[in-house]
């Protein structure tokens, strides 16, 4: 145990042991980290939530508090997406609702035009 962190302290290569120091260790901090590997579309989270300008620049491993916040910020975006269509929805129907009642259209008059149709049909057979 003592050989492998003295080889990866003193410089020299020992595979085993510096994959696990940095996947285990922050590069900056020093301080142990929980890693988490991002799968294709967090990446692209990653990327739109502007932490990270390309898919390429992101490391195989991000702390879990980065992809949390990330995470967040386009569960809030793909609120307020939802919430603007919503709106623009809306105020299609009330649109076409107002065209309709200008060319004479009601529920009511559909309704009875149905009826009246159905009735014609099941008097036939």
């Amino acid at each position: 145990m003592f050989g492998v962190l003295d080889s990866i302290v003193k410089g020299t290569k020992y595979s085993i042991g510096e994959f696990r120091l940095r996947r285990s260790f922050g590069q900056e901090t020093g301080k142990p980290i929980h890693g988490y590997a991002p799968n294709n579309l967090e990446k692209r989270f990653l990327v739109w939530s502007g932490k990270y300008k390309t898919v390429d620049e992101i490391p195989p491993y991000v702390s879990k508090e980065v992809m949390e916040r990330c995470r967040n910020r386009m569960r809030i975006r793909m609120s307020n997406i939802m919430m603007a269509l919503t709106v623009v929805g809306c105020c299609i129907m009330v649109y076409s609702g107002k065209q309709a009642a200008k060319s004479g259209d009601s529920v009511v008059k559909q309704n009875l035009d149905w009826h009246k149709k159905y009735n014609e049909e099941s008097k036939k057979v």
